[in-house]
């Protein structure tokens, strides 16, 4: 895990914006830096390399690593790398150090861009090439894990890990996109990965899963080289359940790989606790476990969380949500995200970051994609019984969701068993406020929620939605931003190839059984992870209400988020205003409130004038 920066073109940055760079990337790589400057027969290649040591901490691994004249800079781990080196040896390769970078930059000397479809990992990397007149390729992996990002102009193209990074090597400062911010507020989180653009103007973000070849005679366009489908294949409930947990195992125990020790995020739910069950006790992993406790009794995980750690035998550590500098860490959290932090949820995962960072932690490993690989949220219930209608048993289904999910959704647009059956297409649940949060925002909120189409199921479709668009986009984005800037890595423990091709074979109806959500999840689990953590049917999960953290009675808190900036050229700062106000009934708006709140700070670290 590791930061990134480079240039091809005919304007190289000189000696000075190259170390103004390198020292800007230090938080991603603090145990060391490499440059490269390679003149090529019409252009001159940079290439720039902070080192966070995971695998094989040795100086052996630095990087920019070179091998056949090819050089490569690389941010995230291949965890297949020992299977891939293994069959490198056997074609003959010989390999002087025990890392994932040589084994990556082996595999690309062995099989070409081919070698990207072996590899099972998070990365984004730029590896020059130098012959036939030098190209370079820039890859990111399949769900975005590792961010990478792009900057054109006239004479060349400049890419960054951070846009903070690229603003340091091109010696500009990019200014806000407004745009991006506006649609933020209108529509959530969901809607900031539907295009490649970011919270800066001329900055855009490499796609995921996707690979380009680059020359300074031009800059190729980005093509993926794997696209996730849905084709279900007949099979029992019982082959779809043994299938899966040999997925699920192979998953976390190649992403145990470390010559550094882990840690891992612990919540009640089923997620973490899977994955913890599964790393303890069937691969005997030692490690400490992390978890984030709220004292609010709708949101309090503490009873399950303590009854997991219990079980697992780990060493635990707990952090407790403060509203004490609120509105100063999500300033800074905003500089590490190079714009507003997108959630709640996200900015609560700060407080583990900070915990895993003074315990001396270099890696976490996290359920991340958990709920949209295995079917978890309230509304893919929903859809799941819209899918099931014609069944014989669909009033005992019906029956099954009101004794289980049922008793716990809160949107009112979910409480309907029937309410992708009578309106399939409609998504209000998705943007529940959209409406209110129209009348805060100066300009029109354009446009309803789109949603691209997958597969014509329901279910389906909404799952590779929130896989591909919306929601692991952006935890990706989040988690790599405040992990990374304590000089932590941050694995995703389901992200994985193998298990998601798998999982898009099975058919519907497996993904929820006997009322339970995650019913594969939950049997993979089965004999490592307690019983009541198991049959729980009510989604757990940091979280916690925007009133235990905004407190709208300081009048210091109100002047600080209503003072002059930029913003109230997008936002009404009257109507804000009220909303602030102590004695304003605000139920209902916590997640306009949060954003409201991160756009602010967002503009005050990073635009208005100081």
């Amino acid at each position: 895990m590791c930061g990134l920066a480079g240039y091809i073109g005919s304007e190289p940055p000189d000696a000075d914006a190259r170390a103004r760079t390198l020292r800007s990337m230090a938080h991603r790589g603090p145990d060391g830096s490499g440059q490269r400057v390679i003149a090529l027969s019409d252009s001159t290649v940079v290439l720039l390399h902070t080192r966070l040591a995971i695998i094989d901490p040795d100086p052996r691994s630095a990087q920019p690593f070179e091998a056949d004249g090819c050089v490569l800079v690389f941010n995230g781990e291949i965890y297949n790398y020992l299977e891939i080196r293994d069959a490198l040896i056997a074609l003959g390769h010989s390999f002087r150090t025990h890392s994932d970078t040589e084994v990556l930059l082996q595999a690309y000397l062995a099989w070409g861009e081919a070698a990207l479809d072996r590899l099972e990992g998070m990365w984004a990397f730029a590896l020059l090439d130098p012959r036939d007149g030098g190209r370079l390729l820039l890859s990111r992996d399949r769900f975005g894990e590792k961010p990478l990002h792009l900057h054109r102009c006239s004479h060349g193209l400049y890419f960054a890990s951070e846009i903070k990074q690229l603003a340091a090597l091109t010696g500009e400062g990019f200014t806000v996109n407004a745009e991006k911010v506006h649609r933020f507020l209108a529509h959530g989180y969901r809607a900031l990965f539907r295009d490649q653009t970011c919270f800066f103007q001329d900055v855009t973000a490499f796609p995921a899963g996707q690979v380009a070849w680059i020359t300074q005679s031009g800059v190729g366009e980005p093509k993926p080289y794997w696209t996730p489908k849905f084709s279900p294949v007949a099979m029992t409930a019982g082959e779809a359940a043994e299938g899966a947990a040999v997925e699920i195992d192979r998953a976390i125990r190649i992403r145990l790989r470390s010559d550094v020790p882990l840690a891992i995020s612990l919540s009640g739910g089923i997620d973490s606790n899977v994955l913890a069950g599964i790393a303890v006790h069937r691969h005997g992993q030692q490690l400490h476990t992390f978890s984030m406790l709220e004292a609010d009794r709708d949101y309090d995980e503490s009873a399950a969380i303590r009854a997991a750690a219990t079980a697992l035998g780990t060493p635990h550590h707990e952090t407790r949500v403060s509203s004490d500098g609120f509105l100063d860490r999500l300033a800074r959290m905003s500089l590490a995200y190079d714009g507003p932090v997108p959630s709640l949820g996200m900015y609560l995962d700060g407080f583990l970051s900070e915990a895993v960072a003074q315990a001396g932690y270099k890696v976490l490993i996290n359920g991340n994609g958990a709920d949209e690989i295995f079917a978890g949220y309230y509304d893919h219930y929903l859809f799941w019984l819209a899918g099931q209608a014609e069944r014989a048993d669909f009033d005992d289904l019906i029956a099954e969701w009101q004794a289980s999910f049922g008793q716990h959704v809160r949107n009112p647009l979910l409480r309907n068993p029937r309410a992708f059956i009578d309106h399939p297409g409609q998504r209000g649940h998705v943007h529940l406020n959209a409406p209110q949060v129209a009348d805060y925002l100066i300009a029109p909120v354009a446009g309803d929620f789109e949603e691209a189409s997958y597969c014509p199921d329901l279910l389906r479709n909404r799952m590779l939605n929130e896989l591909l668009r919306e929601s692991v986009p952006v935890l990706t984005w989040a988690h790599d931003s405040h992990y990374m800037a304590h000089s932590i890595e941050n694995r995703g423990a389901y992200l994985d190839r193998g298990l998601v091709d798998f999982m898009l074979t099975v058919p519907s109806q497996h993904l929820i059984q006997d009322g339970y959500s995650k019913a594969l999840l939950r049997q993979a689990g089965e004999g490592i992870v307690p019983q009541e953590i198991l049959k729980l049917k009510k989604k757990l999960g940091f979280n916690a209400p925007i009133a235990s953290l905004l407190d709208r009675r300081a009048q210091d808190v109100r002047d600080r988020l209503l003072a002059d900036s930029a913003l109230w050229d997008i936002v009404d700062r009257d109507s804000v205003a009220r909303l602030l106000h102590p004695e304003t009934d605000s139920q209902g708006m916590d997640n306009f409130l949060f954003c409201l709140t991160s756009a602010r700070l967002f503009f005050e670290t990073s635009v208005d004038p100081r």
